[in-house]
């Protein structure tokens, strides 16, 4: 009766740390790009739909940090199960993790497609915001790798049944990570070019 107490008490722990880390990831963020629109920018903030844009910046931000949570969860599996001396709670706080990423990675998505001034940009064709080359990389860039995190990520839903797992290999399911991982040059090209957000307060 002690063992699953423990486990319990161990799996509750790390889902208040998840509860705190969620909090903290969303609120940093959101106050340093709100402090950042500057200049020019600030007219897009006059629009009803401006704020989004403060928000959707922000929860890319707030992405990357479970974007890299997530990744370490799933990676330590094994090592966390020994934690919480359960394989299965390892499995399930690691989709929690994923859960989180996706979640805020919608919100992060949906937010910009109905923001201000990127609602022009995607849906009016309004290209003077910013260079169309430039637009067309950091767009297909964040798409490309958007969809591979959530693909791996969202795989840990599936490998959650054990059989399944060892099916596939657990070294298999650790090399998709690996590969994510190296694949995250893409994402760094995505993060740069956030900076062509400045462009904005020039073109804007």
């Amino acid at each position: 009766m002690e063992k699953p107490v423990k486990q319990a008490k161990s799996l509750t722990y790390f889902i208040v740390l998840d509860i705190v880390i969620l909090v903290i990831s969303i609120l940093i963020p959101l106050m340093l790009v709100k402090a950042n629109q500057t200049g020019s920018c600030l007219h897009h903030l006059e629009e009803d739909n401006g704020i989004l844009w403060v928000v959707g910046r922000s929860f890319g931000f707030t992405t990357f940090i479970w974007f890299i949570i997530s990744t370490l969860f799933g990676i330590k599996t094994k090592k966390l199960a020994k934690v919480l001396k359960s394989y299965k709670s390892a499995r399930d706080l690691h989709c929690l993790n994923a859960t989180i990423m996706i979640v805020v990675f919608l919100v992060h998505i949906g937010t910009l497609l109905g923001s201000e001034p990127w609602s022009d940009l995607i849906f009016d064709g309004e290209y003077n915001h910013i260079p169309y080359p430039l637009f067309l990389i950091k767009i297909w860039t964040g798409v490309l790798f958007g969809i591979i995190m959530v693909s791996v990520s969202g795989s840990a839903f599936y490998f959650r049944d054990l059989n399944k797992m060892k099916r596939f290999g657990f070294k298999k399911f650790i090399k998709l990570h690996y590969i994510m991982l190296s694949l995250s040059i893409i994402l760094g090209i995505h993060i740069f070019l956030i900076n062509t957000e400045l462009l904005i307060i020039f073109w804007g």
